[in-house]
């Protein structure tokens, strides 16, 4: 087994718990074939003193996002669709929907889209659409908060004739923004399928990857294993955002199945999906992607002459994005230093603070798993990634 300061780790998370800059974490590395690393720190429910185990199940939010990219480029290899298909083919409203400019004082006119929206525009984040959760910055992001695209009682479908309503935020192709367009694609997917993206993931990922955590809702034997979510207050300290217990991740009845940030995992469920993707699509003898796909996911498309609407990636953090996750395009020994983002990674986060990358340069991968909001990302992502790659780099 390769050498892992396991006790260094141990003392970073332990650290952070006992300083209160978490509440409670756990986390995965895996190097050379092995899995070199796991710990648990803190509570999952504070409320009740429930500790953080192996068997916490965490919402992960965004880290669904990768799976969600995966079926579509599963769905690509057995030629059910291209990347370069126009999105109307499989959901003719979108086709419609115009293109927002804002004038000089603020109210926006509306244009054609000069070219269609295709799937690998979904997949970059270029499609032009926008998210409706980082507040009412301007009318057409104000209009995509009240659409109600999150509302847990309506499906996809539902979903899709409100999102034909709206407006979007610039011209397909013309820049990154972070938002709703990997709902789209799992849309896309329940189209070409027949059947709900939840059924598509556990037929396609889920089952024959033994991930029997992962879904879209917490079932009863999960419940008492289902961590809470906090915020960050003004004072900084720690309020209940969710209570696990009362969650609405509870509800059996609850129809949306988000492609963009639906799902629920382990913290060793998740690194099952993650060694899939390190070892080139195949997990213990079963072949989910062909290698040469993943590796098409983790090469940089996006570019970087297009504008970055949002500062988390891009030219200064010398980022890029792939298909399902952004790409370190380069690195200098500040940045190592700093954060671990070594070039050729490919991963992406949730808005509870779950993280992970894939490392296929230095065959290595990293999961670390928090559960609550904040405006900046916290100093332990850094800190993890760091130790991480100071430890598994060749």
């Amino acid at each position: 087994m390769p050498n892992f300061d396991k006790a260094a780790m141990d003392t970073l998370l332990s650290t952070a718990v006992e300083k209160g800059d978490v509440i409670g974490t756990s986390a995965l590395v895996f190097s050379k074939g092995q899995t070199v690393y796991t710990g648990t720190f803190g509570l999952g429910d504070r409320e009740r003193k429930t500790p953080v185990t192996m068997d916490t199940v965490w919402r992960i939010y965004s880290m669904t996002k990768p799976v969600t990219s995966v079926v579509i480029m599963d769905l690509r290899e057995e030629g059910k669709l291209k990347l370069s298909d126009p999105v109307s083919k499989y959901i003719p409203e979108l086709g419609k929907m115009q293109v927002a400019k804002m004038g000089e004082d603020g109210t926006p006119s509306f244009e054609p889209q000069a070219r269609p929206m295709t799937i690998e525009d979904l997949l970059l984040h270029r499609s032009g659409l926008g998210y409706g959760i980082f507040g009412p910055i301007n009318p057409v992001a104000a209009a995509y908060e009240k659409a109600g695209l999150f509302t847990p009682e309506e499906n996809l479908e539902t979903k899709m004739t409100k999102l034909s309503q709206l407006p979007l935020m610039f011209q397909p192709g013309e820049a990154w923004y972070y938002s709703y367009s990997i709902d789209v694609l799992g849309r896309i997917a329940e189209v070409i399928e027949g059947k709900t993206l939840g059924e598509i993931m556990d037929e396609r990922i889920f089952d024959p990857l033994g991930m029997g955590e992962t879904g879209f809702d917490v079932r009863p034997d999960q419940k008492a294993r289902f961590v809470s979510n906090y915020f960050i207050a003004q004072d900084g300290s720690f309020a209940l955002a969710e209570d696990g217990q009362t969650s609405p991740y509870l509800n059996p009845d609850n129809k949306f199945q988000s492609g963009g940030g639906g799902l629920v995992s382990t913290l060793g469920d998740y690194a099952k999906f993650a060694q899939m993707m390190l070892e080139g699509g195949a997990y213990k003898g079963h072949r989910v992607l062909d290698e040469e796909t993943v590796e098409l996911m983790m090469q940089d498309h996006m570019g970087q002459d297009k504008p970055y609407l949002q500062p988390w990636i891009g030219p200064a953090q010398m980022s890029g994005f792939g298909y399902g996750g952004s790409v370190e395009i380069a690195d200098t020994p500040e940045k190592l230093a700093k954060s671990g983002k070594a070039k050729g990674q490919w991963g992406w986060s949730g808005a509870a603070r779950t993280v992970f990358y894939i490392d296929r340069p230095n065959d290595a991968f990293g999961i670390i798993m928090l559960q609550f909001f904040s405006a900046e990302d916290p100093q332990i992502h850094d800190d993890f990634r760091a130790l991480a790659y100071e430890q598994t780099k060749k």
